[in-house]
């Protein structure tokens, strides 16, 4: 028994210092975040756009970012099923805009459909 319990404390420990390093990672290679940010995704297919999106809204999150932040998600494809997996997504994370790659930059640069 007090095997497993000391197992169990070492793996418990193992992942305690895995997030501590991440921290520290993070907090070290912080970009300035005093202007504004854009991260872009762009996937392949369907089965990989929920994925990227909530991964890399994931990382807009580790990073605590505080300027106005914007994530695109580029329909490369033209696929109607990326576009309606976005806009669902749009309602948890309303910074996710959806641009196609003709209007990449202006998506980038509008300012005016900030939260």
């Amino acid at each position: 028994m007090n095997i497993v319990i000391f197992v169990l404390c070492a793996v418990l420990m193992v992942f305690g210092i895995a997030e501590l390093v991440r921290l520290l990672v993070f907090w070290w290679l912080k970009p300035e975040t005093a202007q504004e940010f854009s991260i872009v995704v762009s996937p392949g297919s369907a089965d990989s756009c929920e994925y990227l999106v909530r991964s890399a809204a994931e990382r807009m999150r580790w990073l605590n970012l505080k300027a106005p932040c914007r994530l695109v998600c580029v329909n490369l494809s033209d696929d109607p099923e990326i576009d309606s997996i976005c806009r669902f997504l749009a309602l948890r994370y309303p910074y996710l805009k959806v641009s196609k790659r003709e209007d990449l930059v202006y998506t980038i640069l509008d300012r005016d459909e900030d939260p």
